[in-house]
């Protein structure tokens, strides 16, 4: 657990470096206009449509969008929304914010099962590090039932996909 959250705090300081987040460097106008468009209530649209939407406003969304699903001051709808749409922007801070709010306790239920569905789907990430982390969560009250079912769901082949069991079986013969 120690070497974990010390990967942790060298990993978000080195991210932090390369790609600094801090108040000076966004924009307000930018932020209300992200935040006004993932708040709307009476659309509940595609990922897409949202990420088509934000890059009108600015080309670099990733920073107001951690900044939303972080912020305790944004109603909770606003906040899921952010987190969802971090699938779209898949690099090792979004990674990051996701796997801090998953380990947060004192967070929303809602809001950290939200981010664990979101960081499972993650496909540029390291998978042995990203299993490692999600087994952390198995016997988590909030959590644990989320990653068990999650397991259950990963266990079943994809269409199209070859299942590694069954490619074993055709190598031996």
């Amino acid at each position: 657990m120690k070497q974990y959250l010390f990967q942790f705090i060298i990993s978000s300081f080195y991210l932090f470096l390369i790609f600094p987040i801090s108040a000076d460097d966004m924009d307000i106008q930018t932020y209300q206009k992200i935040k006004e468009i993932i708040a709307n209530p009476r659309h509940q649209e595609e990922s897409e449509v949202y990420r088509e939407r934000i890059s009108k406003v600015t080309d670099v969304p990733l920073p107001y969008l951690i900044k939303i699903a972080q912020s305790n001051d944004n109603y909770v709808f606003i906040r899921a929304r952010a987190i969802r749409l971090l699938e779209l922007y898949q690099n090792p801070t979004s990674q990051s914010v996701l796997e801090a709010t998953i380990e947060d306790t004192k967070e929303n239920a809602h809001l950290r099962k939200l981010a664990f569905h979101t960081y499972s789907r993650f496909s540029k990430i390291d998978t042995n590090r990203q299993t490692q982390f999600i087994k952390k969560f198995e016997s988590d009250k909030e959590l644990g039932p989320v990653v068990k079912n999650t397991k259950k769901t990963n266990l079943n082949p994809k269409q199209n996909q070859i299942d590694p069991n069954k490619l074993k079986q055709m190598n031996r013969n």
